[in-house]
């Protein structure tokens, strides 16, 4: 494997573009899930009832497969699989598209990277040569479904291979193979684009002043960020107290499941709703997103302590994006645009706990309608980073 030989590269290309639009395929799937559970009105009651269904499904499936964190996720998923791997694998996703179908507060990376790893196990019994081959196309698959998911090759890339198994450039080239085959399986089966995050339209001044506008959105952001990574280590020391696993899922759920049904918002990952949020403060006020980002915190870390199985990066972008559109009660001539993305850039920094990742990821996630505010915010995220211990990936 030392070597660039054309078996690897074309295998980093096929194989990255398959993983992709596996990504696409699974995130259809969580979104019909979704629309069934979610279609029709919304009563109050019945947020309550179908978080708690989510929950008690998800605490039947914690029988058989108690889990990881995404980092540990990712680090099994570039291993070869056997019978025991793919039976966690299949549970793994069914728990994700539950969590992600059912309201959770979390992303879709765990269903996702469930069926690629699986997918992966499979391509390696059939065509892997030897070990050191199985574990590239365990890596190409993780690069593949990531960098499509996240819209970034790069960040995929990185997040997928911590040992370098295989050339750090055919993981790119995975990656990047992950995106076109996400994108053109997400243009059949999905409405609009399911990675593209719409922000008010917004003209750089390009004399600097908008990197000077956003060091205030960004340090608010950076530290709604860095309350998701204090708050959630202690609200699972204290479910691990309860003892029994599908107890900690219920009483978790529970408490998740109120706060959603007394703010509706809170539900889903979040990245797709800001257009709701800015909405929603029309009537609440601006100063109330900062109350919503340490609720949306607090809904992602009660739903990641209490197994529902997802990702914290798009829940991180909410988290951002009410923090740092907060600021403009202080300061109402910072461009809502460039208050979103500062905050936003900031929290995923902090949040994720690989800032070079993650700047990565709100680069190519975010766009280059504020580069200038991302960069500020991820700037800023990252010095904030360094004030706690670095968070597992989530």
């Amino acid at each position: 494997m030392k070597k660039p030989a054309l078996r690897t590269v074309l295998l980093a290309a096929l194989y990255g573009f398959v993983a992709g639009a596996a990504a696409a395929a699974v995130l259809w799937l969580m979104g019909l899930v979704s629309g069934m559970v979610w279609s029709g009105s919304r009563p109050r009651w019945y947020v309550f009832v179908m978080v708690m269904a989510g929950g008690v499904l998800i605490a039947v499936l914690r029988y058989w497969y108690v889990g990881e964190g995404l980092s540990e996720q990712i680090e099994k998923a570039t291993r070869r699989a056997d019978a025991q791997k793919a039976r966690d694998a299949l549970l793994l996703a069914l728990m994700a598209i539950v969590a992600v179908g059912f309201g959770g507060a979390v992303g879709p990376e765990a269903g996702i990277l469930a069926v690629v790893s699986e997918l992966s196990g499979l391509v390696s019994m059939l065509i892997a040569r030897n070990a050191a081959e199985a574990r590239f196309i365990a890596e190409t698959g993780a690069a593949g479904a990531l960098g499509g998911l996240y819209g970034s090759p790069p960040g995929g890339a990185m997040l997928s291979q911590d040992e370098h198994a295989a050339p750090r450039w055919q993981i790119y080239l995975a990656g990047v193979a992950g995106l076109l085959g996400f994108l053109l399986t997400a243009s059949r089966i999905l409405p609009g684009n399911p990675i593209r995050i719409e922000l008010p339209p917004h003209v750089s001044a390009r004399d600097g002043s908008d990197m000077f506008a956003a060091v205030l959105p960004a340090m608010v952001g950076a530290a709604s960020g860095l309350l998701f990574v204090l708050v959630l280590p202690r609200i699972e020391k204290h479910l691990h107290r309860l003892g029994n696993i599908h107890l900690q899922t219920i009483v978790g759920t529970a408490l998740f499941a109120a706060l959603a049904t007394c703010f509706p918002i809170l539900l889903f990952s979040g990245h797709h709703e800001l257009d709701s949020m800015l909405s929603w403060a029309q009537d609440a006020g601006m100063g109330a997103l900062l109350v919503l980002a340490l609720l949306k915190a607090l809904a992602l870390a009660l739903c990641l302590a209490s197994g529902w199985r997802g990702g914290a990066a798009f829940p991180l972008l909410f988290i951002g994006a009410a923090a740092g559109a907060a600021t403009l009660v202080l300061v109402p001539q910072i461009p809502v645009t460039v208050a979103l993305v500062a905050g936003m850039s900031a929290a995923l920094t902090v949040g994720m706990g690989r800032p070079i990742a993650a700047m990565l990821i709100a680069v190519l996630l975010i766009g280059p309608a504020a580069l200038g505010p991302l960069c500020m915010g991820c700037l800023v995220g990252w010095g904030v980073s360094s004030l706690a211990p670095a968070p597992k990936l989530h």
